[in-house]
């Protein structure tokens, strides 16, 4: 996942929304709503904000807040990333899901503990490719949405361009070809990539042992997976590990 780096981070509960200065800001500002109302002003113009949806303020925009008298209770981070967000627009309607409520859980979770910022801005990255994802998926074309489910629901599995090809009865260039245009890598590359992110989430969040990682992200030979993670995530498994565990 591209780095981030996190600056602020705050679950607000109960609260009037206060005023916040007409200033051009320096990084990103996400705030997502997840009760009540919030007033932004976005190009001149009041935008109101309600439950599930996200405004994201860009490095060298203008962010500028509006009191409120609603009680209301919204999540805001503060951040810098290399992560390609120029699909994201700047207000999404109606984009709550669960997964981003278990994923702001989880930050609520990480703020007493040991590198908390850096726990933090590991899952605000999964939450921005979240929201980028739900946003660019209307515009994609069917075929590399299923194919993409389906990968999500299978990475573990023995996954080849020919059980591709046959599962959705087109040929395997064909299959291979529209999904790199929209997706912005191949098949193959899609799901190492798949298998990394859950095989970080597991080193991070559960007692697994290595060899037992491997395994449920498709790798069979520990060995194999240790390699792929280092050549991928720069650092080996363990190393990964001891860094959220603070060791």
């Amino acid at each position: 996942m591209e780095p981030i780096t996190l600056s602020y981070y705050n679950h607000h509960f109960d609260v009037c929304p206060r005023h916040v200065t007409r200033r051009a800001i320096r990084y990103y500002d996400l705030t997502i709503v997840l009760r009540g109302v919030l007033y932004y002003v976005d190009r001149g113009a009041t935008v109101e904000l309600g439950a599930g949806d996200f405004i994201l303020i860009r490095p060298g925009e203008v962010r500028q807040r509006l009191d409120s008298t609603i009680v209301s209770e919204y999540v805001s981070f503060n951040f810098t990333t290399d992560l390609d967000l120029s699909a994201v627009p700047t207000v999404t309607r109606d984009a709550q899901s669960a997964r981003a409520d278990l994923l702001v859980t989880a930050c609520d979770g990480f703020l007493a503990a040991e590198n908390a910022h850096e726990k933090i801005a590991y899952v605000l990255g999964a939450l921005l490719l979240l929201i980028r994802d739900n946003v660019s998926n209307a515009q994609k074309h069917p075929l590399a949405l299923e194919i993409k489910n389906y990968l999500l629901q299978h990475y573990a599995e023995k996954i080849t361009l020919e059980s591709i090809s046959e599962r959705f009865h087109f040929s395997v260039s064909y299959c291979n070809n529209v999904f790199k245009k929209e997706m912005k890598r191949s098949i193959v590359d899609y799901v190492i990539e798949e298998r990394m992110r859950k095989a970080k989430e597991l080193l991070a969040y559960t007692d697994y042992s290595l060899p037992e990682i491997a395994v449920q992200v498709g790798y069979e030979d520990y060995n194999y997976f240790s390699r792929q993670f280092k050549k991928h995530a720069k650092i080996t498994p363990t190393q990964y590990r001891a860094r959220f565990s603070g060791k």
